[in-house]
């Protein structure tokens, strides 16, 4: 019960924020973004697995390259401002048994699996001018992220020769969080392209605040997390 207080507390205060600095707002603008980026993962468990098992799991595991796309609206009041608007995410991880790239013997497997999200982000700006067209921010928020789909494609190498790629089947015992908090936080850089236009480049982290999955006493989780950078076209409304 206190989570649900603690959550809609928090919706309430940035809601009351955004209307504040909407109210003193001297610049609006509507963005497309495109976002690549480097993923990871933190492997937990919730007690039934092994600290060992653990270990060895993450020795096998490694992040993939994603990107992401948004729709976006910013307002900005002096030197705050505030981003919302909605993000699609696509990232992921992969396990390899043994080294598929290496000459061996025997049954070698590389399990890819791409996860894609919806993010509805609210982050804040905090702004400093450096010239008249040009300024830096740096930028911290939240997001939910809403669960679209999860997918393992799994490629098999036997004695060295590929065997091609197959889509394993839904396990049905991993239920997936629908909804995923994450936490953002980036330094960006704006530059005016004349009066209506401006572009944005801005090196961002994002860490999932919660598990892939939810909570399984015998599973293990995953707390996705991306280092990309953000370029953004904005249209600027004074």
């Amino acid at each position: 019960m206190s989570n649900i207080f603690s959550l809609h507390l928090m919706v309430l205060v940035l809601l009351f924020t955004s209307v504040a600095l909407s109210a003193q707002t001297y610049e609006r603008s509507f963005g497309l973004e495109i976002a690549p980026h480097s993923g990871g993962n933190r492997i937990t468990s919730s007690g039934g697995t092994l600290i060992t098992a653990l270990e060895v799991q993450d020795s096998i595991e490694s992040g993939l390259g994603g990107y992401g796309i948004g729709l976006l609206y910013e307002s900005r009041a002096d030197k705050v401002g505030f981003t919302t608007g909605i993000r699609y995410l696509r990232t992921g991880y992969e396990v390899v048994e043994n080294d598929l790239d290496g000459p061996t013997v025997g049954l070698d497997t590389r399990d890819e699996v791409t996860a894609q999200y919806l993010e509805l982000p609210f982050e804040f700006n905090f702004h400093q001018d450096m010239s008249e067209k040009s300024s830096v921010h740096f930028m911290l928020g939240v997001a939910a992220n809403l669960h679209l789909s999860t997918k393992t494609e799994r490629s098999t190498r036997l004695d060295g020769v590929e065997q091609g790629t197959t889509e394993l089947p839904d396990d049905p015992e991993r239920e997936f969080r629908p909804v995923v908090a994450s936490l953002n936080t980036g330094l960006g850089y704006d530059r005016k392209l004349g009066e209506n236009w401006a572009i944005r480049v801005q090196p961002y982290f994002r860490f999932f605040l919660q598990g892939n999955l939810k909570t399984n006493f015998d599973q293990l989780n995953r707390n996705y997390y991306q280092t990309g950078v953000r370029v953004a076209i904005r249209r600027v409304f004074l």
